[in-house]
């Protein structure tokens, strides 16, 4: 498979398998799990439940594996959970919240939840094909939860490992490219065409470290203003090339049936998009 095809199959498999699996991030039902062992607040909930199939570690593992976020803000996220929940009360409560949540989204729609068994049995499929370790820390921390044994549970956490495979395929991608955590969000937000500084923000970096990053990347010749340069465009283009070349596995598994996981995933994707549970459609960010 030469990379055209590569790049254009792991995108699209990305684009809609973000939705289903991130649901999780912005769904009350699993807010309200997190509240039920003693965890409130979107940044614990979110760090310590993410995080926790990496076992009770220090909140600075958590924020290696996360990659993008300051690390003095995942560590202040992940204390404070722990002193009330620990990973494993923390990982079940995030299953049981991402179920609930997508039990609602899907069972309103008869079409999204008609594909689930034969997408699941795609997406278990790929995962299983992917390589563990190698520098991929929260696929690998996934494939030691196994299966829900659910249908819907099943599903998540299938999108969740081709999910967090490509995540930390993306890590490996921006670093190997000497690009830092800052940069790296900077070029994101550039890359999907967001204003410069809006995306990064969400991270927790202080202005002054945006700042600092941004004129790192101008002293690169990367960035012009508060746009990408010519090169700028051409190495961020090779983060994604490089990302999408780690997926050929995942792709790869799925041979002849990924168009047909791609009409299955569709009607989930808009399901939890129009349901507001995903902030924003990943495709339309994707660039070709």
């Amino acid at each position: 498979m030469g990379d055209d095809d590569l790049r254009s199959v792991a995108r699209r498999v990305r684009d809609l398998v973000e939705p289903l699996a991130a649901n999780v991030y912005f769904a009350p039902e699993a807010a309200a799990a997190y509240e039920a062992v003693g965890v409130e607040g979107f940044g614990p909930g979110y760090f310590a439940s993410r995080g926790g199939c990496l076992g009770d570690v220090p909140g600075e593992v958590v924020a290696a594996a996360f990659g993008v976020f300051k690390p003095a803000l995942v560590k202040e996220c992940v204390d404070a959970a722990h002193r009330r929940a620990g990973a494993g009360a923390m990982v079940a409560a995030r299953e049981q919240g991402a179920v609930a949540s997508l039990t609602r989204i899907l069972g309103a729609d008869d079409g999204a939840m008609t594909g689930v068994p034969r997408a699941t049995e795609l997406l278990q499929r790929a995962a299983a094909a992917a390589p563990p370790g190698e520098g991929r820390a929260l696929y690998s921390g996934l494939t030691a939860l196994g299966y829900p044994g659910t249908p819907i549970g099943d599903l998540w956490r299938a999108c969740d490992l081709v999910r967090e495979h490509r995540g930390d395929s993306h890590i490996i991608a921006w670093v190997g490219h000497g690009l830092d955590p800052i940069q790296a969000n900077i070029t994101t937000e550039l890359w999907w065409r967001l204003p410069l500084r809006s995306y990064v923000r969400t991270r927790g970096w202080s202005e002054d470290e945006i700042d600092g990053a941004i004129e790192r990347l101008r002293e690169r010749g990367l960035v012009e203003g508060e746009s990408f340069t010519a090169d700028g465009e051409a190495l961020r283009g090779e983060v994604e090339l490089c990302t999408d070349r780690q997926e050929r596995p995942i792709v790869e598994a799925l041979g002849d049936n990924a168009e047909e996981l791609l009409r299955l995933l569709t009607p989930m994707a808009d399901a939890v998009i129009a349901a507001k549970g995903y902030p924003r459609d990943p495709r339309t960010l994707t660039r070709p």
